[in-house]
C-alpha cells in the first residue's frame, strides 16, 4: 500500500489528539519504573563478561554516550506509556 506523503503527515498530526508531544515529556513515576541499574545488570549477563567493563567505561564518557549505551532503559520507560500507533 502506497499512501501519499501528505496523507501520512495528516494521519500523524491527527494522532496528537490522543498522544500530545508534551505527554512524552512527563517523568515516569519511580514506584512503577524499572530500576535502571537492574536493567543494565540483566543485560550484562548476556554479554561477554570481559567487554562489560569497557562498555560501562565508554558510557561514562558523556551523557550522550550513556544514553546511547542505555537504550534498554529508554525502551523500558516508553514501553508502558501512551502509543501513537506510528511505526518508525
Amino acid at each position: 500500500m502506497n499512501i501519499a506523503l501528505e496523507d501520512r503527515r495528516e494521519w500523524g498530526r491527527s494522532r496528537r489528539a490522543d498522544v500530545p508531544r508534551s505527554a512524552l515529556a512527563e517523568v515516569v513515576s519511580s514506584d512503577t519504573r524499572f530500576d535502571p541499574v537492574s536493567l543494565l545488570e540483566s543485560q550484562a549477563r548476556s554479554r561477554i563478561p570481559e567487554l562489560v567493563a569497557i562498555r560501562y567505561g565508554r558510557m561514562l564518557a558523556s551523557p550522550f554516550a550513556f544514553f546511547r549505551g542505555a537504550a534498554l532503559i529508554m525502551a523500558a520507560d516508553l514501553a508502558g506509556e501512551m502509543n501513537t500507533g506510528l511505526t518508525a
